[in-house]
């Protein structure tokens, strides 16, 4: 399955590439998840989905050569991931992100299940409404304002 999801933080790009990369920042903000960066930093995530399904993953991030861009694919757990954060510098101190994940489930009576029940796809996509919303109440505390409906060249408006 594929999610693709877009959203705003009010920094510079290098630094909204090292905030998403540090989970100590927003992991206590995920619904029903135990979210940890090793000490290889690896992120190592636990989950249980809707039907029973008990996830478990560790996601590496690859090394690439776009500082635009942090690829990342699972290398270990009953859950296959990859996908890409590329980071677009709008205008200074605002930055869009946009997050493309492609994910299978191991086991194939669970796939299965997912596939009627869609049970993965709602949960991931709950996980990644929390990130945005912690980055925007921590936009707000600090005084800027969070807004979703920004001119972008992702959504096709002129600056």
């Amino acid at each position: 399955m594929l999610i693709q999801k877009t959203f705003h933080m009010h920094m510079g790009r290098g630094m909204a590439r090292t905030k998403l990369a540090d989970l100590t920042g927003y992991r206590r903000h995920l619904i029903d998840v135990t979210a940890a960066n090793t000490i290889d930093g690896v992120a190592h995530f636990e989950f249980r989905l809707p039907g029973g399904f008990r996830g478990e993953v560790d996601v590496a991030k690859i090394e690439g050569d776009n500082p635009s861009q942090t690829l990342f694919r699972s290398n270990r757990g009953n859950l296959e991931v990859v996908g890409v954060l590329e980071y677009f510098e709008i205008k200074p101190n605002l930055t869009e992100v946009v997050l493309t994940l492609e994910y299978r489930i191991g086991p194939p009576i669970f796939r299965w299940l997912d596939y009627f029940m869609n049970g993965t796809d709602r949960f991931l996509n709950r996980q990644l409404e929390q990130v945005e919303a912690y980055f925007s109440v921590a936009n707000k505390s600090s005084g800027i304002r969070a807004d979703r409906n920004l001119a972008s060249p992702i959504n096709g408006h002129q600056l």
